[in-house]
């Protein structure tokens, strides 16, 4: 039977094993990455998000921890943009409230093309995100003329991987990997623990760009799904499941 391996954090792998479960899927979680607040020390006062700024929350997780503190400024300012990068993001969002958009493409490089982020509207920009991660996205809009705050509101972290669970060899997987830090992070534990011959194995990653890392990184079958939420993997993992991908 092929066994699933999920490596988000280990209540969002919990969400989407019960779903998988429910279609028959064996499942192993495997978190090789955590999420949590900054403190209320770390955390730099909320931006202020005057008349007709843009807010973009880049995951989630920024939802989820700096939702909060902008949400009186979100819902009383008229003319903010909020921007969502992706489905998930979106629908947090929206149970708070917030009508978002969303860029075609779930990335930064989605987010650039928007229409309301044209280079001829030099505007504020807020992006809300956890510490660290690409700049791409507020290095160009500053190139653009927009004044840009970055607001990290969490962190990743990077515990210690029991990989006991993928110590049969001759069980066929296939590896999550929602992100490029994660996809490097599992890269590097599957390499240090001398089991290179996982590289064989599926992975699954939520754009073309983390697919071209993956081939990089000696990642030997790589399938983009739509997008890094559940159901952009699940409908994925039903591909790879369909061409016989797994083996």
């Amino acid at each position: 039977m092929t066994t699933v391996v999920l490596t988000r954090p280990q209540s969002d792998s919990e969400r989407l094993a019960v779903a998988l479960k429910a279609d028959g899927i064996h499942t192993v979680i495997l978190p090789v990455m955590a999420i949590s607040a900054l403190s209320d020390g770390e955390l730099a006062a909320p931006p202020t998000l005057d008349q007709h700024a843009v807010c973009v929350f880049i995951s989630a997780n920024a939802v989820r921890f700096g939702l909060s503190a902008l949400l009186p400024r979100l819902t009383e300012v008229p003319g903010i943009v909020t921007i969502a990068v992706g489905a998930k993001t979106r629908q947090c969002l929206a149970e708070q409230g917030i009508d978002a958009v969303m860029p075609d493409r779930p990335d930064s490089e989605g987010v650039l093309a928007m229409a309301e982020l044209d280079a001829s509207q030099a505007r504020e920009v807020v992006i809300v995100k956890g510490e660290g991660g690409r700049e791409l996205l507020a290095n160009q809009l500053r190139q653009r003329g927009a004044q840009v705050t970055e607001w990290s509101c969490y962190r990743r972290c990077w515990p210690d991987v029991d990989l006991t669970p993928l110590a049969d060899s001759n069980t066929p997987r296939v590896f999550q990997a929602s992100s490029g830090e994660v996809l490097t992070r599992l890269s590097e534990l599957l390499a240090g623990e001398h089991s290179g011959d996982l590289f064989q194995s599926t992975v699954i990653v939520p754009s073309e760009r983390v697919a071209a890392m993956a081939s990089n990184l000696g990642w030997q079958r790589v399938i983009c799904a739509q997008d890094a939420s559940d159901h952009g993997f699940a409908d994925a993992l039903r591909q790879v499941f369909r061409a016989g991908l797994t083996g």
